[in-house]
């Protein structure tokens, strides 16, 4: 079962150099037995028209062709670097070298390979298996064809072609074409003498010439003029092969004449090169012994510009090493100057005076507070030691005592 053919071509669009490269691919193919080499039930054998136009699926028929190309680099003794799993841009490229490999061009560029149908496709595959088939030494050879005997000609009977119809009673164009596909009717069977009679003419030759001339125009046929026409491609070649044949002769001429003008051309030069070599041999040598000293110069400069390098990248370190002591410097001076943390001590430190003169004025405060307390106890504390005697006075004296 062959592989699903591709969908019809649009409407006008007819790629007959593709078509014809398609068809003689699948035939290349055949000829390399790729349908047991090749074919598997997935990759089954193409259409004629397969790589033509694009197919409905295109990732199976870009698949094909890589696949395609694949079998054909095998006769090639080139091993395709790619397999049916690989990305597509990966397969273009190991394609690409393949192909450069064997020394096949991709018309228009490997681009046109990506979408699996086009002219370049037909070509490159049309190439590829050629040289497949040059390498497993298969030559096409020249068409034979069985001997046929040629048909015997009737013979032709002159008085019944001219006097069997009048001109008034000849068909017309189209009666005529009618009664060419009509079947002749039955004729009576007739002696053999009079089957094996002479034929004689009674035809005017005026008459003759008239009907020759009226029916002459209907008899030639008209062939179409193409110029893909096998005919017309032989009589071009015939034609050029006239051109070619009266023409050779004096361009042979002309050209054994250039020739000899040309030898001579070349040797005087020779002589003249010879001669200035000669002459100009010391400054040669002059010029070798400067292109040597040019060199040693040019190595004694790659050595020390190899120096002047290295002692460059040296000083861009060291510079890296100078911008960070200076930055650390610039960070500790700035440090060393900097009054803020002073003024802040000072400033908390007066803060913290006025609330220690805020905290005696309120121990003032309170002790002034309670010393009134005391001095308003005094009294009642005396008249409370007359009525109970002086042992409790005396404690209450001792407990004033210990008071602050």
């Amino acid at each position: 079962m062959a592989a699903p053919p591709p969908p019809p071509p649009q409407e006008g669009v007819l790629n007959t150099e593709a078509l014809h490269l398609n068809d003689e691919i699948v035939d290349m193919c055949m000829l390399l037995d790729y349908e047991n080499r090749f074919c598997t039930k997935e990759l089954k054998p193409m259409p004629r028209t397969f790589f033509a136009y694009p197919a409905p699926n295109p990732a199976h028929q870009f698949k094909y062709f890589s696949q395609l190309v694949a079998f054909g680099l095998a006769f090639l003794n080139i091993k395709a670097d790619w397999d049916e799993f690989d990305d597509p841009t990966t397969v273009m490229t190991s394609m690409q070298v393949a192909l450069k490999d064997a020394s096949i061009q991709v018309p228009g560029g490997m681009g046109k390979l990506k979408s699996g149908h086009g002219d370049a496709v037909c070509q490159v595959l049309h190439t590829l298996m050629g040289e497949a088939l040059r390498r497993v030494s298969f030559e096409f050879h020249a068409p034979t064809y069985p001997d046929e005997g040629m048909a015997d000609e009737a013979d032709v009977d002159s008085d019944a072609e001219i006097h069997s119809v009048g001109e008034d009673e000849m068909p017309g164009d189209g009666e005529e074409d009618d009664l060419m596909y009509q079947e002749d009717a039955p004729k009576p069977p007739e002696d053999d003498e009079n089957d094996h009679q002479v034929l004689q003419a009674n035809v005017d030759p005026k008459e003759w010439l008239l009907e020759v001339e009226r029916v002459s125009s209907r008899l030639k046929v008209q062939m179409p003029n193409d110029s893909k026409e096998w005919r017309t491609h032989l009589q071009q070649t015939k034609q050029y092969k006239q051109v070619i044949e009266n023409q050779f002769p004096a361009s042979k001429v002309q050209l054994d004449k250039l020739v000899a003008q040309l030898s001579q051309a070349m040797d005087r030069i020779k002589s003249k090169e010879a001669f200035i070599n000669t002459q100009f041999d010391h400054r040669a040598v002059d010029y070798r012994q400067q292109q040597e000293e040019l060199t040693q110069v040019q190595q004694q400069y790659t050595e020390l510009n190899e120096v002047v390098m290295n002692l460059q990248i040296e000083l861009k370190n060291v510079s890296e090493e100078l911008d960070v002591v200076k930055n650390e410097m610039e960070e500790k001076s700035s440090t060393v100057t900097d009054t803020t943390p002073i003024v802040k001590m000072k400033d908390a430190f007066k803060r913290l005076r006025a609330d220690t003169r805020q905290l005696e004025v309120r121990i003032g405060v309170v002790s002034h507070t309670l010393m009134q307390a005391k001095l308003r106890q005094r009294p009642n504390e005396d008249r409370k030691r007359g009525v109970y005697g002086d042992s409790r006075a005396t404690e209450e004296d001792q407990y004033d005592e210990q008071d602050p």
